[in-house]
């Protein structure tokens, strides 16, 4: 039994895997997009390529939830077939059972998921992390040239006063 619940747990990640990483070749191929678009609104570029990546990717993720989902109907993990969704959901972001247990013929099969998820939360930290590196440079502003600064001390006091300053003493 053990042998059979980690044989789906691997064949279950790799479908997974496979998802996101349909997702990341669509948002790759949605960024080289975004260089026409917006050329002049850094800021406006780097909203909508986030915004677009994470609908993408929290697309992929509930496509991965529902792969887990037919599992859980499919072993008889839950009751009711409507309940699948949710307790597969509830695995994927590890959050833990709290509501439901499993049966002890399928216990491995919510670590799988709550492993699943788990990597692909981290895929899509780094596909976000890469989104943010590609736009940032043109989004960061120029530092402004700042105003020179005086040369000595009685310039200053001279530009501030109008006038000369105070003497110096030499000895």
């Amino acid at each position: 039994m053990i042998f059979e619940e980690i044989a789906i747990g691997i064949a279950m990640m790799l479908l997974v895997m496979l998802v996101h990483l349909m997702a990341t070749y669509i948002l790759i191929d949605f960024s080289d997009a975004y260089d026409q678009i917006l050329k002049h609104h850094p800021r406006l570029r780097l909203l909508l390529a986030l915004i677009v990546a994470n609908v993408l990717l929290l697309t992929a993720h509930l496509i991965e939830v529902g792969i887990w989902a037919v599992v859980y109907a499919t072993k008889g993990l839950v009751t009711h077939h409507n309940d699948a969704y949710y307790s597969a959901f509830v695995n994927y972001t590890a959050l833990g059972y709290g509501d439901s247990l499993q049966q002890t013929a399928t216990r491995l099969i919510g670590p799988m998921t709550a492993g699943s998820g788990i990597m692909m939360f981290g895929w899509t930290t780094a596909l976000l992390f890469l989104v943010i590196q590609q736009h940032l440079p043109e989004v960061r502003r120029p530092r402004r040239p700042r105003a020179p600064r005086a040369q000595a001390h009685g310039e200053a006091v001279q530009e501030a006063t109008g006038g000369d300053s105070s003497p110096s003493v030499r000895s």
